[in-house]
C-alpha cells in the first residue's frame, strides 16, 4: 500500500486557554477561588486583589455534614449510633427559624490542647510527656492512634532512644486521659479498655470480652443460645453482656469532642425584605479583583519592547477580571432561579421542596448542564433557615407526576426515625405504611434506600437496650 501526504480540512471544537479560565473559577467556591487569585497575584504584578471595605465583622458559618463514617468491623452496627445531617443557622431576620433544620453555630473544641493540658498537670515524668505530646498529634480525627511504632519511628522526637515500650507506655497514659479511650489502635482495644473500665462484675466482663474477641456475628444476629452454649455460661448472662456491649461508644471522640465540623463562608446570601424574597453575592467574602494602576501607567508610557511583558501581564489580569465577574453572573444567575423554582421552600421548608433537576435550569437559562452542576457544586446559600448547598434544592420527583421531592420525603422519614421509641424502632414496612397514610404512596424498598442514604441503620440496629 502506498503511502502520501494528504491535506484535508476537518472542524473540531476546543476550549481557549480564557474559557477553560472562566469554567475553572466557575467550580470554586469563595474561598478556593481567592486563594487561588492569591496565588495568581504572586506572578503578576498588575493584579491587585482588593480586601473588602464592609464594617461588619466576618462570621464563619458551620454547615455540618455529619454523615456517619461507614465503619468496616461488624461490631459498629451492632453499637449505637446514626448520626443525621444537620443544618447551622445564619443571618437575622424576622422570619423564624425551622428548628427542625437548624442548629447552633459550630463551635470548635480543640481536645488535642485539652489532652495536653492535662499532661501538665499529672505526674507523668518529662519524658513521657515529650512522646505522649507527640502521639497527640498523630491521633486521627476519630482519636485512635492506627499507626504502629515502626512507622512512626522515624519521626519520633529526637533526644532520646525511643524504644516500642516506651511508645506502649505513653499511648497507655493517653488512653487513661479524659476523654478515654484516646489512643486506641482500633475499634475492639477501644472497646475491651470501656468494658475494663465498667462497675460490673467480673463474669459479665469475661463474656463481653469473649464475645467481642469472638463472637460478633452471632450478636448481630441475636443468637443469645448459641453465644451461651459456646461459652458454656447461661442466655441469661449473655443477655446481660450484649446489653452492655450495645451501650458502648464506639469512637473516642464523640458528641461534644466530635471535630468534624467543616466550616464554609456562604457565597450567597437568600433573604426576606418587605414580604419578597431575594438573593445576593456575599461581598464581605467575594475578591475583587484590580489593576495596579502605577503599572498601567508605565506601559501607556513605554514605547519600546521592554513594556511588552508588561502588556501580557496586562492581558493576564483582564482576562482574570473578565472571569471573575462572569462566573458572579453565572452564580447569581442560577441562584436566583433555584429561588424562583424553590420559593415554596423558603416560606415553608422542606416540605415545600420541588423537584428539580440541571436540565430544568439549563433550559430557563440557556446554559449547558454542565455549567449549571459547577455553578451549584460547592457553592452555598446562607438562608433563615440554616445554609444550604445548592446541590440541595435539586431532587427527583416521587412517581411520575408527582409534585413531591424525594429531598421531601427523606427528611419526613428522618423526622419519623428520630421521633420513634428507641426501644422499638420502627421497620422499613413500618414507615412505609405510616408514608402511606400521610399520603406518600412510596414501595418499602424506597424507603429503605433513602434512610440508607441517609446513613439511618435498619430497625434492629437503631434498637436501644438499657440497662436495668
Amino acid at each position: 500500500m502506498r503511502q502520501q501526504l494528504v491535506a484535508k480540512q476537518i472542524q473540531n471544537l476546543s476550549l481557549t486557554p480564557e474559557i477553560k479560565q472562566s469554567l475553572r473559577f466557575l467550580g470554586l467556591n469563595t474561598v478556593d477561588l481567592l486563594e487561588e487569585l492569591k496565588s495568581i497575584a504572586l506572578e503578576n504584578p498588575l493584579i491587585d486583589i482588593e480586601e473588602t471595605s464592609e464594617p461588619q465583622a466576618e462570621q464563619e458559618t458551620a454547615a455540618e455534614t455529619n454523615e456517619s463514617n461507614r465503619l468496616s468491623d461488624l461490631s459498629l452496627e451492632i453499637l449505637n449510633h446514626h448520626d443525621v445531617h444537620r443544618m447551622s443557622p445564619v443571618g437575622e431576620n424576622s422570619f423564624t427559624y425551622d428548628k427542625a433544620h437548624a442548629d447552633h453555630i459550630a463551635t470548635h473544641i480543640d481536645f488535642r490542647q485539652h489532652l495536653r493540658e492535662q499532661l501538665i498537670s499529672n505526674n507523668t515524668s518529662s519524658e513521657d510527656k515529650i512522646l505522649c505530646t507527640y502521639l497527640i498529634d498523630c491521633v486521627d480525627e476519630d482519636g485512635f492512634l492506627t499507626e504502629a511504632f515502626e512507622d512512626l519511628k522515624k519521626n519520633l522526637p529526637r533526644g532520646s532512644d525511643w524504644l516500642a515500650k516506651d511508645f506502649e507506655r505513653a499511648r497507655l497514659i493517653l488512653q487513661n486521659l479524659e476523654p478515654m479511650g484516646i489512643g486506641s489502635r482500633h475499634l475492639l482495644d477501644y472497646l475491651h479498655l470501656q468494658v475494663a473500665n465498667l462497675p460490673i462484675a467480673e463474669k459479665t466482663k469475661t463474656i463481653a470480652n469473649e464475645i467481642l474477641t469472638q463472637h460478633l456475628t452471632l450478636l448481630a444476629s441475636f443468637n443469645f443460645k448459641k453465644i451461651s452454649t459456646l461459652l458454656d455460661c447461661d442466655i441469661a448472662d449473655v443477655e446481660d453482656a450484649s446489653k452492655i456491649i450495645s451501650n458502648l461508644s464506639p469512637k473516642p471522640l464523640s458528641s461534644e469532642w466530635e471535630d468534624h465540623a467543616r466550616y464554609v463562608k456562604p457565597d450567597l446570601l437568600a433573604e426576606k425584605f418587605n414580604n419578597e424574597w431575594v438573593i445576593r453575592l456575599n461581598n464581605e467574602h467575594i475578591p475583587k479583583i484590580g489593576i495596579n494602576k502605577d503599572y498601567a501607567r508605565l506601559i501607556q508610557r513605554e514605547k519600546n519592547g521592554d513594556a511588552d511583558i508588561l502588556k501580557e501581564y496586562l492581558k493576564q489580569a483582564k482576562n482574570i477580571q473578565r472571569s471573575v465577574d462572569q462566573r458572579h453572573e453565572t452564580l447569581m444567575r442560577v441562584a436566583t432561579e433555584i429561588l424562583n423554582v424553590q420559593l415554596s421552600f423558603f416560606e415553608e421548608g422542606p416540605r415545600g421542596l420541588l423537584p428539580l433537576n440541571l436540565q430544568t435550569i439549563s433550559e430557563v437559562l440557556g446554559l449547558h448542564e454542565s455549567t449549571v452542576s459547577r455553578a451549584t457544586s460547592g457553592k452555598y446559600v446562607s438562608t433563615p433557615r440554616g445554609t444550604f448547598e445548592l446541590k440541595y434544592f435539586f431532587s427527583n420527583a416521587i412517581g411520575d407526576k408527582s409534585e413531591m421531592s424525594s429531598t421531601h420525603v427523606k427528611d419526613v422519614i428522618k423526622k419519623i426515625i428520630l421521633s420513634e421509641n428507641p426501644e422499638c424502632p420502627l421497620s422499613d414496612s413500618a414507615i412505609q405504611k405510616f408514608l402511606s397514610n400521610k399520603g406518600i404512596d412510596i414501595a418499602r424498598r424506597t424507603v429503605a434506600k433513602y434512610r440508607e442514604n441517609q446513613k439511618i441503620l435498619p430497625s434492629q440496629m437503631r434498637k436501644k437496650v438499657y440497662i436495668k
